[in-house]
């Protein structure tokens, strides 16, 4: 068993991970997974009837803006209804133009219809047709106003300004009615009283909201103050809606005890949303499966405990293999290669640390190598020179320096170690060399420097030296450098900006120049502004916070309002020709972004 230890480890992850989690997963199923199934089955159906009640609010606050959205429009001068309901019956011809102009406007395909009911004149206009409300209620209900369960809807009595009214259409068939919701408001320019409402079937509910799915599942709206039911949908259940609504909550079926029925309040006090979830429930299915996969479990535990098996032999043989062909020693298999391998690779790790300690410890801090250190490096065969060179103003980045190192390999045979010495902003590099021309080399740094950081960088080559412990003169010489540079440097010119503000400077005055080519073209966008300077989304966003003051989005905007403002009020072209022609991408943007800033119309804006 020494010399197995893998083997015995191996056996044990397969048991303990695989073949007991199962049994133990097994069991727990079989004790706890129903009333975890039941539990999770009653939060689906309470949160996706809590989603389906918040949409039919949804709808209802649709019906809400809706009509603040006619109430607004009416009260424009070149609207039909701006002269009021009298016009309405006085002229004929108006009537007809208003109901022309409700139905290009207003069309909507989520309800059954839709209209608009005067109190003082007693009639409805919707975008089909105009109706007293006698022949409107009789289109829907066979009665007259004083037999039709929902005629008081339409009373004087019920009017509330910004009130919303709720009724049904049917008395009898609840599977047949359709809902009325309605809001109170004034339109016009007398502030007429008006109602403004949906005539809604269930399949206008249903389809607009069949994000729960409804199999077996039976809805009813109510009206919470009377209980009574304004509409039904779903899967009709053989009993009647007062039968279902008075049953218990809870049933048990199949020996399994479910809720059947879930009670949602709507965000408007007049209503209520109950479902019924009947046999043919995906509840019920759920539960059936779930005594079904039981017995898969069970057999999936047994066909593990196979499989655990057949993954041992898999998973040893290569390791047998292997340790067939290494020297027999104490200890397990791994141990066993792990004795064969460290006398290989031990030599490399300590060469790594050392030259590291040299790095850090040598180069910038001081620290003298010895000479039996730079023996344990094993690189004097190798490598004959080195030199150090300082690269100002940039820290590389880990993956950065990673591509440099491999660049540098690939094209000049070299070595290079990168560290940054951030007391003085700068990064040093090392390079150890076969040969002591270094010009090749430091081409390649300075082109590396100049495709990927700012103009004006520094770097500083320091003299090639032919021994290890040598390497600090190389950087010493690259201090000098850097000091008769930074001496020549004109005294108290605090004012004279860096490379880096330089090129910002230069980066903006270049970007504000190509917009004031380009703003005019609608497809014009910040990414493509910034793929066409090779800067990122970001980089020119915050380059326009700090070097404009505004953001590139607001910038642009201006730039063509000022361009739209100029067109209209010196040509003649009209509001669609002027926003293509500003670089606006439609006419409706224009007009809302020209009134979101100037608060008038484009064509107010002129005739001012």
């Amino acid at each position: 068993m020494k010399k197995r230890k893998y083997l015995y480890r191996l056996s044990k992850v397969m048991l303990l991970g695989l073949f007991f989690p199962a049994l133990l997963f097994f069991l727990i199923f079989w004790r706890y997974a129903f009333d975890q199934i039941e539990q999770g089955n009653e939060d689906f159906y309470e949160n996706a009837l809590l989603t389906y009640t918040s949409l039919l609010d949804q709808k209802i606050q649709d019906l809400e803006r809706f009509a603040a959205e006619i109430s607004a429009e009416s009260r424009r001068y070149d609207s039909t209804l701006f002269k009021g309901a009298e016009n309405l019956t006085e002229d004929a011809y108006q009537l007809y133009v208003t109901v022309n102009e409700l139905s290009k406007k207003y069309t909507r395909s989520d309800v059954v219809e839709w209209g608009i009911y005067f109190y003082d004149i007693d009639k409805i206009i919707t975008p089909q047709y105009a109706y007293t409300l006698d022949h409107f209620l009789y289109k829907y209900t066979g009665k007259s106003r004083e037999k039709s369960g929902c005629g008081d809807l339409f009373s004087e009595e019920r009017y509330s300004i910004r009130n919303i009214l709720f009724d049904t259409t049917g008395d009898e068939e609840i599977y047949n009615r359709n809902l009325l919701a309605g809001v109170c408001t004034r339109i016009g320019k007398s502030n007429d009283r008006v109602m403004i409402f949906y005539v809604l079937s269930p399949r206008n509910i249903s389809d607009s909201l069949a994000i729960v799915g409804g199999e077996g599942i039976a809805y009813y709206l109510l009206d919470k103050d009377s209980g009574d039911v304004l509409l039904a949908w779903g899967e009709i259940p053989e009993k009647d809606a007062g039968e279902v609504l008075a049953s218990d909550a809870w049933k048990r079926i199949s020996g399994i005890k479910q809720k059947v029925l879930y009670n949602i309040k709507s965000n408007y006090r007049q209503l209520s949303v109950t479902a019924y979830i009947s046999q043919n429930s995906m509840q019920n299915d759920l539960i059936d499966w779930a005594v079904t996969i039981r017995i898969l479990l069970l057999c999936t535990v047994f066909f593990l405990l196979i499989v655990c098996v057949v993954a041992l032999y898999i998973s040893y043989k290569p390791v047998y293999e292997l340790i067939r062909e290494i020297d027999d020693s104490d200890g397990g298999e791994f141990e066993r290669i792990r004795n064969t391998l460290n006398g290989k690779d031990s030599k490399i790790g300590e060469q790594e640390m050392l030259i590291l300690d040299l790095l850090v410890n040598h180069l910038i801090y001081g620290v003298p190598i010895s000479e039996e250190r730079i023996k344990r490096l094993g690189i004097e065969e190798a490598v004959s020179h080195y030199c150090v060179f300082l690269a100002g103003g940039y820290f590389f980045t880990n993956s950065e320096a990673e591509k440099l190192t491999q660049r540098v390999k690939e094209h000049h045979d070299a070595r290079i170690f990168i560290t940054d010495w951030q007391e003085e902003n700068y990064s040093v590099v090392i390079a150890f060399l076969k040969e002591e021309n270094i010009s090749g080399l430091q081409e390649e740094l300075a082109r590396w420097l100049q495709e990927n950081y700012v103009p004006g960088y520094a770097l500083y080559t320091g003299r090639t030296v032919d021994k290890l412990e040598n390497i600090q003169l190389s950087f010493r010489s690259c201090l000098s450098q850097m000091k008769k540079k930074n001496d020549k440097r004109p005294k108290g010119d605090a004012d004279i900006p860096t490379p880096k503000e330089e090129q910002q400077k230069k980066m903006k005055e270049e970007v504000l120049a190509y917009l004031e080519l380009h703003y005019r073209d609608s497809d014009l966008s910040q990414v493509q502004v910034a793929d066409r300077f090779r800067i990122s989304n970001y980089t020119l966003s915050r380059l326009f916070k700090n070097q404009v003051g505004v953001g590139f989005a607001e910038y642009l905007t201006a730039k063509r309002l000022e361009c739209a403002k100029e067109l209209l009020l010196t040509t003649s072209h009209s509001v669609k020709e002027v926003a293509a022609m500003a670089g606006f991408a439609s006419e409706n943007y224009f007009s809302r972004t020209f009134k979101l800033y100037e608060g008038v119309s484009p064509s107010t804006f002129r005739k001012k």
